[in-house]
């Protein structure tokens, strides 16, 4: 790698360096690069105030960048990339330019296809890393804001130090970087996303509640059974003995279990939606029998005796589920008619039967079954889980995410015939904050925030008003937002919170509930719009969610279009949190949840899932139709030695016994298969019991309101696991693969955890 050290500063090239600030047609024009050097405002030109503002600050400049376009219709019909050649070559003279002269290896051209973002990120990051500047300034100010911001993102994407210059005030960079106390902040992230078990690392100051609940997140009741044996006294963190006592209840287990998995798409889940399905159905028609018809009522009878002793979709379970259905069609309205009407849950049901879904590598996504929605959001208003968390000072967030998204966009000055460019604007960021909104598990409501400073905010008002007609969009102004950098972001960020407060449960219309932020670039005041990216970085890890950056490019009398929507800012903290999250997961082996985590990331962590999608086929995937008896073994005595690696480390609850099994069948061995292994292998037959007695196998539908059989503990389930090893021909040389796998994935997202700090 070529290294340079020094000082970088990047400037795009635009209409204010050839005297045309502001201008958005050049024809006809004539460019003047040298301007006034007396000269105030448009007569001095950008690069020249911001050398002489350097030198006055004593901040030594070594390397020069300039970003140029490619596309036609600059002044005097050059592209301002040939402008940029031009300004190099004069920076490179005997005489120099703006008072300064660099030798002719010190200063570069960086040609950009379009006036984009995108553009002029990929091409500069593409530099930047045969670079190594010990500083980079990027200009602000000159007219080419999407380029300025794009350079950011390149640094960013480049893992270099940036800070950001306005042209009318060089002397005092800004620096666009995340908050200081990501402790607090991983906590926050930790506890949106219900990893308890981490919490309980992380904040032992609370581990009986943290412990509590990641036991019950995993169907464990028995921690809680045990921890009120121990006192018949309050245990003090709001853990009461009567609020105790709901932990110990299998069916309120069950619930919170599927409510808080679901929500993550854990792998999991499904063998928990299978047990809810037949646990809720029974509920409902207990209470609801007398007023059935008899028909319908036999038929529902019929079926939750299925749903208890067969459970298999894959015999013809769901043809019955859809035949009881039919029969409640002219029946009054029920529950239980509303259940087994329900489409999508029977959809989702049918995938979650079959052994399979825990197996396949797509999470649940899109809109959830309203049927579930509605259970979820009932069992959550009596949540205990929800009054343990406050009891810590904290306040949680709803279990299946509020729906909203959040767009933040600055609003400029106006001009002449720019009301209906400002209308088509505004529609077009709607559309998409709608088409984002599309992907979540609950639909909420689109959130536009128009940010303005003084001077525009008469307009961001009318836009409000005017999208308030477009149709559910929740369109707000933030005023007297500075334009200044530090006061913008401050002001930002107080306005966003000054919103409704959150209460941890669904339907607070909390702006720090929002399950998705997108930051949207528009042409305007540049230290404004760099505010709300700032803004936007601090909110994202308030609310623990993603961050999307894209760009609008405005089309005069015609539909704008949004440019670009990268998670690049997310090296700004965000991978540090979701790299931290991704290891927890992986330790429980909720892989899928793993790689949700780590796509939400920067291209930095976004590296590291091949490795993830690599261990999770070698652990979860299904056998080839070529594969030999022997390589099935092989297989099998791989996943269950790293299952009893995963048994080792008690910070992280699994429910192993259940896992083992669900990779063992169908993926490697038939039914039949399976039956004759568990024949001939006593350890694989008590697996398979203590899978069936877990609640994501069959402790709920088989024992009804009962208490489950006493868990095994972690080194009991271990000892089985390595004596199923034992009848499945092991142990072999080979068999530890899957650890070594397994390691190898959570060291490198350490890397970036601590890279990232």
């Amino acid at each position: 790698m070529e290294k340079t050290e020094g000082v970088l500063l990047i400037h795009a090239v635009g209409g204010g360096d050839l005297g045309f600030p502001g201008v958005r047609s050049f024809d006809g024009s004539l460019p003047d690069l040298d301007g006034d050097p007396q000269g105030e405002g448009k007569d001095r030109r950008p690069l020249r105030k911001v050398f002489e503002g350097l030198a006055s600050a004593e901040i030594p400049v070594s390397l020069v960048v300039l970003l140029g376009t490619t596309t036609p219709g600059g002044p005097g019909d050059r592209t301002f990339g040939e402008h940029a050649d031009e300004i190099r070559a004069r920076l490179t003279s005997e005489a120099g330019l703006y008072g300064v002269r660099f030798d002719p290896a010190a200063v570069s051209v960086v040609r950009v296809e379009a006036p984009t973002l995108g553009d002029g990120s990929e091409a500069l990051r593409r530099w930047l890393l045969r670079r190594s500047p010990t500083d980079i300034l990027i200009t602000c100010g000159s007219g080419a804001f999407a380029l300025s911001a794009g350079a950011v993102c390149a640094a960013l994407a480049a893992r270099r130090p940036a800070r950001i210059i306005h042209i009318d005030a060089p002397r005092r960079p800004y620096v666009l970087d995340g908050p200081r106390d990501m402790d607090t902040r991983l906590q926050s992230w930790l506890l949106r996303h219900r990893f308890w078990d981490a919490l309980a690392e992380v904040d032992p100051t609370n581990r009986e509640v943290w412990e509590l609940l990641a036991a019950r997140q995993a169907g464990d009741t028995t921690y809680a059974t045990a921890m009120r044996e121990r006192s018949n006294a309050d245990t003090g963190h709001g853990i009461t003995e009567g609020r105790i006592g709901k932990f110990t209840e299998t069916w309120p287990t069950a619930q919170a279990a599927l409510f808080e998995r679901i929500g993550r798409g854990e792998a999991a889940d499904y063998g928990l939606l299978r047990a809810w399905f037949a646990g809720r159905l029974r509920r409902l028609f207990d209470r609801e029998e007398s007023t059935l018809p008899s028909r319908a009522r036999d038929q529902i009878r019929r079926l939750i005796d299925m749903l208890t002793y067969r459970g298999d979709g894959e015999r013809g379970l769901t043809g019955h589920i859809r035949m009881t259905a039919r029969q409640l069609w002219s029946a009054p309205a029920t529950g239980c008619g509303a259940m087994l009407k329900d489409d999508a849950l029977i959809k989702l049901y049918t995938a979650a039967s079959t052994h399979r879904a825990h197996l396949s590598s797509e999470r649940l996504a899109g809109l959830l079954p309203s049927t579930l929605l509605d259970a979820a959001d009932r069992w959550e208003k009596d949540d205990q889980g929800v009054k343990l968390v406050s009891h810590t000072g904290r306040t949680g967030w709803p279990v299946l995410g509020s729906g909203d998204v959040l767009g933040l966009l600055a609003v400029g000055l106006d001009h002449d015939g720019r009301e209906t460019e400002d209308r088509l604007a505004v529609q077009t960021v709607l559309a998409e904050l709608r088409k984002r909104r599309e992907s979540l598990p609950r639909r909420g409501a689109v959130r536009l925030r128009l940010l303005a400073t003084s001077e525009a905010k008469e307009r961001a008002h009318m836009l409000a008003r005017w999208a308030a007609e477009d149709g559910d969009a929740d369109v707000r102004v933030i005023a007297s937002v500075s334009a200044d950098f530090e006061a913008a972001r401050d002001a930002i960020v107080a306005g966003l919170a000054s919103e409704a407060a959150p209460t941890g449960k669904w339907g607070s219309r909390s702006l720090r509930d929002v399950d998705e932020l997108v930051l949207v670039l528009n042409p305007g005041p540049p230290l404004t719009n760099y505010g709300m990216i700032a803004a936007g970085v601090e909110w994202s890890l308030t609310a623990a969610c993603p961050l999307w950056v894209t760009e609008l490019i405005r089309r005069r009398d015609a539909a704008s279009e949004l440019h670009g929507g990268q998670r690049v800012l997310a090296r700004l903290g965000a991978d540090r949190l979701l790299a931290g999250l991704a290891v927890s997961a992986v330790r429980r082996l909720d892989l899928r949840t793993a790689r949700r985590l780590v796509g939400r990331g920067s291209d930095t962590l976004r590296d590291v899932m091949p490795l993830l999608a690599a261990l999770e086929n070698d652990l979860f995937g299904a056998a080839s139709d070529g594969w030999m008896a022997a390589e099935r073994l092989t297989a099998a005595r791989r996943r269950l030695t790293l299952l009893a690696e995963v048994c080792r480390d008690r910070r992280h609850r699994v429910p192993v016994a259940y896992v083992a099994v669900e990779t063992l069948r169908p993926a490697l061995f038939s039914w039949g298969q399976w039956d004759g292994l568990r024949t001939a292998g006593p350890a694989l037959k008590e697996l398979g019991r203590l899978a069936n007695e877990s609640i994501q196998g069959h402790a709920l539908d088989r024992q009804g309101r009962g208490r489950p059989r006493s868990a095994r503990s972690d080194a009991d389930v271990r000892e089985v696991l390595l004596r199923a090893v034992r009848d499945l021909g092991g142990p072999a040389r080979s068999d530890d693969v899957l650890v070594v796998q397994y390691k190898s994935v959570v060291n490198a997202l350490e890397v970036i955890y601590r890279e990232s700090a």
